[in-house]
């Protein structure tokens, strides 16, 4: 791995050369050349007004990914409070590969007025929906967020030194509850995790707690706090903003426990690698539920998983370094640090997936680069010609199904 030479809050030239900089992280890019118009998103947000016009006596409207009446793999992707007679307006996140979706009003019996519409809808109707149960057990839309630990150096881009699971889903008038879960600790060093709730301050919130009462952070050492100072679940951010505190440590959060010759001095790898030896372990996933208390219910209806800056906090050079996705780099939420303008891989990705099988150990997500007979060698996670990570790098317009597991190299992934 590059190792860079960094100033980290003053800029200061004869410490930081930005060139240099752009330059190494360049030639450890995996991939030749990246569209520099890239925000690295594979989602859509939408916002459609729904008019609960049957004579049913409703309580709620839904949207789904799939028709819940013949689905069971329908995910919930938003829902609201509504009233027969009343006009709601509602934001999803969607996948952008995904243009169908699914509306349904709940009556206070349980059934459901289901009626598709496409993504260049605005308004929506039920006066000729299909009445039904669902035929599954029914779940939050859940998206997975992938993590390089080395922020700001290069990557190995393999992007699983965390990987977490998340969902949302409105469980009270002035109530948003997110599921978490840590599905694997892919790296070496220590990192510490929390969501910050992008449009909301920490005044807006009333409370967090989670629906077990257990919490990441329970009987985490003091040794690693820090990163996060405390282990309350809401804290305050450097500009009011709210974040929900996830865990000081993901290694400890992963194993709850661990012993005193594991402890802080070795940081195994859970889940990345499909053998267990002295720096490896398969352990389960582990979940939980925040609830999330509003004092009001205002903008709650356009809460979605886009409301979600999932990020994590490493140390390097002395300091303490946030990585966030591409889109909010910059967001210094509790702590101040320099960012280069380089656009290349970035070091966190959301997918659209709630079963995303990411890269073991060691495998890149994608490699795509010319050889020196002018060849392209492409290897790695996903590498399917036509549906590869590396060509969707180099064109933010194609491949934009690459994450789909048909897509993935055998023994390559999780």
């Amino acid at each position: 791995m590059a190792i860079l030479t960094l100033g980290v809050v003053s800029c200061d030239r004869s410490i930081y050369d930005e060139d240099d900089y752009n330059r190494i992280i360049k030639e450890s890019s995996p991939v030749d050349s990246v569209d520099q118009r890239h925000s690295w998103q594979l989602t859509t947000n939408y916002s459609f007004r729904f008019t609960a016009d049957i004579e049913a006596d409703v309580s709620s409207v839904c949207v789904f990914t799939d028709n819940p009446l013949t689905s069971d793999a329908a995910e919930l992707m938003t829902q609201a409070f509504i009233k027969k007679g009343e006009t709601v307006q509602l934001s999803i996140t969607a996948p952008t590969i995904l243009t169908i979706f699914y509306a349904a009003l709940v009556d206070k019996n349980g059934n459901y007025y289901v009626t598709p519409f496409n993504a260049s809808r605005t308004s929506v109707t039920f006066s000729n929906a299909t009445q039904g149960r669902p035929v599954g057990e029914l779940q939050p839309q859940t998206f997975t967020y992938l993590f390089e630990e080395d922020f700001p150096q290069a990557g190995d881009y393999d992007y699983n030194d965390l990987v977490l699971r998340v969902s949302q889903q409105r469980t009270g008038q002035k109530e948003i509850t997110l599921n978490v879960t840590i599905a694997a600790v892919g790296g070496s060093y220590h990192i510490a995790g929390g969501i910050r709730l992008i449009g909301f301050n920490y005044q807006d919130i009333d409370s967090v707690r989670t629906t077990t009462g257990e919490s990441f952070n329970d009987g985490v050492p003091a040794a690693s706090l820090y990163m996060f100072d405390n282990t309350d679940m809401l804290v305050e951010g450097r500009n009011k903003e709210a974040i929900v505190n996830l865990f000081a440590d993901a290694h400890w959060a992963m194993t709850f426990n661990p012993s005193l010759s594991y402890g802080l001095f070795q940081r195994k790898k859970f889940n990345v690698s499909n053998t267990t030896d002295d720096n490896n372990q398969l352990r389960s996933t582990r979940t939980l539920s925040y609830v999330i208390f509003f004092k009001s219910e205002k903008n709650l209806n356009n809460f979605t998983l886009d409301t979600l800056d999932p990020f994590i906090i490493t140390t390097y050079g002395g300091n303490n370094w946030e990585t966030h996705l591409d889109v909010y780099r910059d967001a210094q939420v509790l702590y101040e640090y320099t960012c280069s303008n380089i656009k290349d891989l970035p070091w966190a990705l959301k997918i659209p997936s709630g079963d995303f099988a990411y890269p073991l150990e060691g495998v890149e997500l994608g490699f795509k680069k010319k050889t020196d007979t002018g060849a392209i060698a492409m290897f790695g996670a996903y590498v399917y010609w036509g549906h590869s990570f590396g060509e969707w790098a180099e064109d933010y317009t194609k491949c934009l199904d690459w994450y789909l597991k048909q897509y993935a190299t055998t023994g390559s992934v999780w």
